[in-house]
């Protein structure tokens, strides 16, 4: 039972460094969070397929995030560029 609970925890900290690097993170610090999680952290790596910029796109005129479908910047009040389909489509792993 031991050998198991070993091998989740080495498991875990195995997909928490793949998971920082992935994200740009850590690798230490992905590592400590895999030893934490144990077997919820290669949930947490599988599920997390939506990123920040999956949904969102900066404005060109003020660099700030704004939704993916929107045609007027809720910042400057600019009106975007269509955004290209291919570039904002969130992605499926």
């Amino acid at each position: 039972m031991f050998i198991v609970i070993i091998t989740f925890w080495l498991f875990g900290i195995l997909v928490g460094i793949a998971a920082a690097q992935k994200k740009g993170f850590s690798s230490v610090a992905g590592a400590i969070g895999g030893l934490l999680l144990g077997p919820l952290a290669v949930l947490m790596f599988f599920v997390s397929g939506v990123t920040r910029s999956d949904r969102n796109r900066k404005c060109p005129y003020c660099a700030e995030f704004v939704k993916a479908e929107a045609t007027v910047c809720k910042h400057c009040h600019k009106e975007l560029p269509p955004p290209l389909v291919s570039q904002y489509k969130p992605s499926i792993r």
